[in-house]
């Protein structure tokens, strides 16, 4: 058998010497060595450990703690794009918390970050997208800048049609210029008719409308190209919950999807175990939506709106 390098090392430090004060001494140098071995092999994967810690504070609503993490990691390894792209994510969602002064500054911070990840990666689709969001919605004496929006649209749509329209999409449903919306959508659908996510995202734009009726066909329609497709089963729970209707199927889609590990750009488990407290509160199911809320509120624990469902079942 092939002893493994540390073992060799521990096994050669600790060998027996003449003098039992020796054979201490060198037990002790043994075992500081390895610790510093092994101080050394966990330095060296820091960054990634230190990227997924700053996400799993995110998930809690700890942008706090996220962005100690990640401007660890971004002095560690300052040219990463996904570093600066969360560390932006967390600083927006930190100055949407703050009052009008500190978040003025969390926000400028949170521009840097972005443009930055972009910067280093010009392909980095979801920086853009965080951009036009941020372009969109800030106030001009925080950086915000339509022009700059559809600038970042345009760019997206150069590397993906499909990124590209919801984009646009984005853009003018920010602007109140639904129709446009409409049409960026619908052409998504037209130029990717058999991809469950062009349905699912026409779906998603229906919903924010009130369309229900229109945001369930296109999830339906999603499913029925790819049954796994898992998205669409929880935003036909939020269409359950939000337009109060078929409350069994919407539990039904929900549960399903809390049986599914999401991808980091998927709806979390906190939401879909909130919007199933929702549906059993709306039913008057109290007990089970108080459990339901409580789940979500371990996963979420600083989200507002858990909070203050807690407060309407307890």
């Amino acid at each position: 058998m092939v002893m493994p390098p540390r073992r060799i090392l521990f096994e050669t430090l600790v060998k027996p010497w003449p003098g039992n004060s020796r054979t201490t001494g060198m037990r002790s140098l043994a075992i500081a060595l390895l610790i510093a071995l092994a101080a050394f092999s966990a330095f060296a994967a820091t960054d990634a450990q230190l990227l997924a810690d700053a996400k799993a504070a995110m998930r809690r609503g700890d942008n706090e703690q996220a962005v100690k993490l990640l401007e660890q990691a971004i002095a560690m390894k300052p040219n990463v794009a996904e570093y600066h792209y969360h560390l932006g994510s967390a600083y927006g969602s930190q100055a949407q918390k703050a009052g009008i002064f500190g978040g003025l500054g969390l926000a400028k911070k949170s521009l840097a970050a972005l443009e930055r990840a972009v910067q280093l990666d010009p392909n980095y689709t979801d920086a853009r997208f965080a951009l036009i969001d941020f372009y969109s919605i800030a106030p001009g004496i925080a950086g915000g800048d339509k022009d700059k929006a559809l600038q970042h649209a345009t760019e997206i749509k150069k590397r993906s049609s499909l990124d590209g329209h919801r984009a646009f999409g984005r853009i003018y449903t920010r602007q109140k210029k639904l129709d446009l919306a409409r049409n960026e959508y619908v052409q998504l659908v037209r130029e990717n008719p058999t991809l469950p996510k062009a349905h699912y995202y026409l779906g998603n734009f229906l919903s924010s409308q009130k369309d229900w009726k229109g945001a369930l066909h296109e999830y339906e329609y999603a499913l029925k190209l790819d049954p796994n497709y898992m998205p669409a089963y929880f935003r036909i729970g939020v269409t359950a919950a939000q337009s109060q209707s078929d409350y069994a199927h919407g539990e039904e889609t929900l549960r399903k999807y809390l049986g599914y590990t999401p991808a980091d750009d998927e709806p979390s488990h906190a939401s879909a175990w909130y919007y199933l407290g929702m549906i059993q509160e709306k039913q008057g199911k109290t007990a089970e939506a108080k459990q339901s809320y409580t789940n979500a509120q371990k996963l979420a624990p600083e989200s507002k709106d858990v909070k203050e469902a807690l407060k309407r079942v307890s």
